[in-house]
C-alpha cells in the first residue's frame, strides 16, 4: 500500500486516538483533575453535610462526582442528587427531569393522569425533543400490581399517584434523552428491584440445620461446622438423598415445605416471572425445587419483606 493510500487510514487513527485522549481529559479521571478531587473527597467524606451513603467513603464520593461531571453536574449537586442503589448510580425523578430540561434539544414534557371513576389509575408522560418523534410512556396501577409493587407497602401505598407519575416519567425521559442521562435510571425504579442488597448468610439456627447437627452428633462427628458448610457432607456420612434414614426423610420434607412456602409467597406478592428469574439466577439455580434449605430460607425472608 502506497503512502498516498495509507494517508487517510493514518489520519483516521490519529483522530481516534485524539478523541479517546480528549474523553479522558474531559473527566475527573484525568491526570490533571483526579489528584485534586480524590484529595478533596478524602477531606469532605466525614462531613455531616455529606449524604450518609457517602459519609466515610471517599472513594464512593469521588465516583459520584465523576458520574455527575460526565452528565454536567457540579460536585455539590452530584452528591445531593445521585444515590447508589445496588451498586448503580441512580437519580431522583425530579433531578432526571431537570437534567433533560437543560438539554439543547428539549422542547416540552406533558404528564397527564389516567382517571377512571374519579380515581387516578395511572399516568401518561409525553416527552418532546427537537427533530425527533414524541416519546410517550404509560404506567398504571395494573402494571404496578403485576410487578408486585403495591404489595411492598411504604410509598406505593402512601403516595401511589406520585409513584405512578415518576415511573412513567422515568421511562419517557430515558427513551427520549439517553444521551443526557447516560444510562442512569430513577432511584424510585431501581429501589423496587428484588435483588436490592441481597446477601446470602448461614442459617445454622434453622430446624433443618439442627436436624443435620443431630444426625452428625449421633454418628460421632466432632466438627459439625465443617459439615454444615456443604450439603454434600451428609452424603459422605452415608446419609444420602436416596437413603431411607428417618432423619434424612424429615430433612427432605422440611425442604419441600420451604419450596411450597416460596410458591405461596410468590403468588401472594404478585411476583412476576422476570423478577423470579433474577432471583433464581442470584441463587444460581434454574427452578425453585433446586434451592437448598439455606437459600430457600433466605429467599423466604426476602419475600416476606416485600
Amino acid at each position: 500500500m502506497s503512502d498516498t493510500e495509507l494517508a487517510p487510514v493514518t489520519q483516521e487513527l490519529r483522530q481516534d486516538k485524539h478523541m479517546r485522549n480528549s474523553r479522558l481529559d474531559d473527566s475527573l479521571f484525568s491526570k490533571d483533575l483526579a489528584p485534586h478531587y480524590m484529595k478533596l473527597a478524602g477531606q469532605l467524606a466525614s462531613s455531616e453535610l455529606v449524604p450518609k451513603c457517602y459519609r466515610g467513603k471517599p472513594q464512593d464520593l469521588f465516583l459520584c462526582w465523576s458520574i455527575g461531571y460526565s452528565i454536567g453536574m457540579s460536585p455539590e449537586q452530584s452528591m445531593q442528587c445521585i444515590a447508589i442503589i445496588n451498586g448503580k448510580p441512580c437519580m431522583y425523578g425530579d433531578e432526571m427531569l431537570a437534567l433533560c430540561m437543560i438539554h439543547k434539544d428539549f422542547e416540552d414534557i406533558i404528564e397527564n393522569p389516567i382517571v377512571k371513576n374519579d380515581s387516578i389509575i395511572g399516568y401518561t408522560c409525553t416527552v418532546k425533543r427537537k427533530g425527533r418523534a414524541d416519546k410517550e410512556s404509560v404506567f398504571t396501577l395494573d402494571m404496578a400490581k403485576k410487578a408486585g409493587l403495591l404489595a411492598k407497602g411504604g410509598v406505593w401505598n402512601q403516595y401511589p399517584e406520585r409513584m405512578l407519575k415518576l415511573r412513567a416519567r422515568g421511562f419517557g425521559l430515558r427513551d427520549a434523552f439517553p444521551d443526557a442521562l447516560k444510562g442512569i435510571k430513577s432511584r424510585e425504579e431501581v429501589e423496587d428491584y428484588i435483588d436490592a442488597d441481597y446477601k446470602v448468610t448461614e442459617h445454622t439456627d434453622s430446624q433443618t440445620e439442627r436436624l443435620k447437627q443431630d444426625i452428625l452428633s449421633k454418628q460421632g462427628v466432632d466438627n459439625v461446622e465443617l459439615v454444615i458448610a456443604s450439603e454434600d457432607r451428609v452424603a459422605r456420612e452415608e446419609i444420602t438423598e436416596d437413603s431411607e434414614h428417618p432423619d434424612m426423610v424429615q430433612i427432605r420434607e422440611e425442604t419441600d415445605k420451604l419450596h411450597l412456602e416460596i410458591e405461596r409467597l410468590l403468588a401472594e406478592k404478585h411476583f412476576t416471572e422476570e423478577r423470579l428469574a433474577k432471583a433464581l439466577d442470584y441463587y444460581e439455580v434454574n427452578h425453585i425445587e433446586e434451592l437448598d434449605s439455606n437459600s430457600a430460607h433466605h429467599f423466604i425472608q426476602q419475600l416476606v419483606k416485600l
